[in-house]
């Protein structure tokens, strides 16, 4: 993935922060599809869903000129959150239009395709931003996990990431990132003075 690429969907993902009032992990995702007019149904409440669409862990269209994510009920809890991340994250980056829907959704691997590594990149970064785990001296996907509510595979790729960044000491460099941050500051320092030392 090209940094740009990178750069626009880490952006969106703390613009929806921002824009949707978030303050706390985990991210409350059923309040931001709701603010944004996105309908979350599972496939269990949709007839005639075809085979192949039952394979995927989730999928976006459009009905009524309306944004719907659908999800795989029969995943876990903390894997139906990065599915329905992900799926936003195809709608925010301009993935999916009316007349379009996604096609793959599945736990997130290197071999994926620029499309879906950008929406997967928007997905961890909306449900577990860097600057928040940064002030909260969060390091393992064991935490990632526990505290943001996502699948320990989603986690590992996120802890991986942090690495990077808590050995580049990269954290505050964008305005929006600082806004962000601020914005969970409360949680932060609440987090931080019940946490054993």
């Amino acid at each position: 993935m090209n940094y740009k690429d990178y750069q626009n969907a880490r952006d969106a993902a703390w613009k929806i922060l921002l824009d949707c009032g978030v303050e706390q992990l985990p991210v409350d995702l059923k309040a931001i599809c709701k603010q944004l007019g996105v309908r979350v149904r599972r496939y269990a409440d949709v007839r005639g869903m075809s085979d192949a669409a039952l394979q995927a862990d989730g999928l976006t269209f459009f009905s009524w000129g309306k944004p719907v994510i659908l999800y795989n009920q029969d995943r876990s809890p903390m894997r139906i959150r990065f599915t329905i991340a992900h799926e936003l994250g195809h709608l925010v980056l301009g993935h999916v239009a009316p007349g379009q829907r996604t096609t793959i959704n599945r736990e997130p691997s290197p071999a994926d395709d620029p499309i879906e590594t950008a929406a997967n990149k928007f997905a961890a970064r909306l449900l577990a931003p860097a600057c928040v785990l940064w002030g909260l001296d969060v390091h393992t996907p064991e935490e990632i996990s526990e505290l943001c509510h996502i699948s320990q595979q989603a986690a590992e790729f996120r802890a991986e990431r942090m690495a990077v960044l808590y050995q580049r000491g990269k954290f505050l460099a964008s305005p929006l990132e600082r806004r962000v941050y601020e914005q969970f500051l409360p949680f932060i320092k609440e987090y931080r003075g019940l946490r054993p030392q």
